[in-house]
């Protein structure tokens, strides 16, 4: 025998590789049955784990959506998440443990949140693969089937009644929000229709609807003045008239009549009289002319013994065509005073109603900002009103239990097969890796650990030599002996591992039945 350091892989042919086998069978054959035996120990030893699962749909509300608008949360997955939560929570997971004894090797050396978040991972919520997305599934994993699904079908029926207490809850939240809310916005309009009536009452006669009424008013006054003004101009085109007649009775008077002294005073006090109705029409008190003959006037009096009131206040002789001119012109002043006073009254009028006019678009602004906010408030006001009929509505929908609710359509049986563990691909499994690492194991002896060769040609390929000839191994009686030993006592072992491989296979069938 040679030694060699390696041997390629492209020199193996099928005789060398069926030797291979034939030197390395024990090898192959004890590693693999036992590795194969810790595989199907472990099945053995492995508890069952049974997967309940119940089937539940979602039933639709019985009242149709175009009538009542359900207040629920469209996203259903969230919903299902939120009423998962709820079903895992500590609470419940922790009642379920103590009343159906779950895990109690668990709950005896282990703290509770460690079961409670063990039996949390168990618990699973899915949709069916290719399946309506109103139908999905709880599942509850457990070592004993019978309790796995008494488990799964509480939990579904915990499921149902925390779906209505929580749709009921929900609905009773937004029905007491909207009207808080509208609570609050009705107190906002009342506010703000208190502050408009204010405001209008405050400035009531400026408002943009007094408008057309103070148009109105301004083009009557404004023709009231306007008739007043000619009706003025016509009365001083009268006055001048009259002092011009008077002035020519006064030219045409005669002052040189030759009386007696007694005849002569009274005549001279009308004169004097005339001539200070005259001047008192063209000028005023202060007039020098005026003040020079209203003293005369005064002498003449106290020289005749009359007082002037009695002179001024003496009536007129009508067929005196002076007088009547004088009577004419004291009315005509009278009127005139009397429609000057009239007019001033009517431009104040027109004056305030001017400056109400120009004061309108003001006021309109202001009252568009206050109405604007009024409004808004109205619209918003009106919007939750609606939502709030529509949430009381829902709120009796859920009460009754019409709303949408979740119905079992297939309740969970006991399981017949456990889902771990997975005998059939365990042993797949064992047996590839058993094979695996037994011929792995057998080809590093082969070609790294073992040094020497056993075909020619390999040594022919490497060293670049004819080999001669082949002595074959020569043993003598006693190795021959002890060589049939060693392969007897090698296949007595092979055939008791594989008879407990066998029994073991056995053991796993026996399993999978009960």
């Amino acid at each position: 025998m040679v030694n060699t350091s390696s041997v390629t892989n492209n020199s193996l042919d099928l005789s060398y590789f069926l030797s291979f086998l034939d030197r390395r069978k024990w090898i192959i054959i004890f590693l693999f049955t036992l590795i194969l035996a810790l595989c199907e120990i472990y099945l053995i030893r492995s508890p069952k784990l049974y997967r309940a699962q119940v089937v539940l749909s979602i039933v639709p509300q019985k009242v149709p959506s175009s009538y009542i608008r359900s207040t629920i949360s469209a996203d259903m997955e969230a919903f299902i998440h939120s009423i998962w939560q709820e079903i895992t929570s500590r609470t419940n997971l922790e009642r379920l443990i103590k009343e159906y004894n779950l895990y109690p090797n668990m709950t005896k050396n282990l703290p509770m949140e460690t079961v409670v978040e063990n039996m949390r991972k168990a618990i699973k919520v899915s949709r069916p693969r290719g399946g309506k997305r109103n139908v999905f599934i709880i599942s509850f994993d457990y070592y004993d089937a019978q309790i796995a699904a008494k488990v799964v079908n509480n939990i579904a029926n915990i499921f149902i009644e925390e779906n209505l207490k929580l749709r009921e809850e929900q609905a009773k939240t937004v029905a007491s929000f909207l009207d808080e809310e509208l609570k609050r916005i009705e107190l906002e309009l009342k506010k703000r229709e208190k502050a408009i009536q204010e405001y209008k009452k405050k400035y009531m006669a400026e408002l943009p609807e007094q408008k057309d009424s103070i148009i109105a008013i301004l083009s009557r006054l404004q023709k009231e003045s306007e008739t007043l003004q000619m009706r003025k101009e016509m009365l001083e085109d009268r006055r001048v008239s009259i002092l011009d007649q008077l002035k020519k009775m006064e030219e045409e008077a005669s002052l040189s009549e030759n009386l007696d002294n007694n005849s002569v005073e009274p005549s001279s006090l009308s004169k004097l009289e005339r001539m200070y109705m005259v001047l008192r029409m063209k000028y005023t008190d202060k007039h020098p002319d005026v003040i020079r003959v209203k003293k005369l006037i005064e002498e003449r009096k106290k020289q005749l013994n009359i007082s002037s009131s009695n002179i001024l206040s003496k009536n007129f002789d009508v067929s005196d065509p002076v007088s009547q001119l004088k009577f004419q012109l004291r009315n005509i002043d009278e009127e005139i005073k009397r429609i000057e006073e009239t007019n001033k009254k009517i431009l104040q009028k027109i004056k305030i109603y001017q400056a109400r006019l120009e004061n309108i678009p003001k006021r309109e602004q202001e009252l568009k900002d206050l109405t604007r906010d009024y409004s808004n408030l109205m619209k918003t006001y009106r919007m939750l009103l609606d939502k709030k009929i529509q949430a009381t509505m829902a709120q009796t929908l859920e009460k009754r239990q019409q709303g949408e609710q979740f119905k079992i359509i297939d309740p969970a049986r006991i399981p017949e097969v456990p889902i771990s563990p997975n005998i059939k691909k365990t042993l797949i499994m064992g047996m590839l890796l058993a094979l695996f690492f037994s011929l792995g194991l057998s080809l590093l002896l082969e070609f790294f650990v073992d040094k020497r060769v056993y075909d020619p040609s390999i040594l022919e390929n490497q060293l670049d030599i004819k080999v001669l000839a082949i002595i074959p191994m020569v043993m003598t009686p006693q190795q021959k002996r002890l060589f049939y030993v060693k392969n007897l006592f090698l296949a007595t072992l092979a055939i008791l591992s594989l008879s407990v491989n066998f029994y073991l296979f056995l053991k796993i069938v026996y399993k999978m039945q009960i």
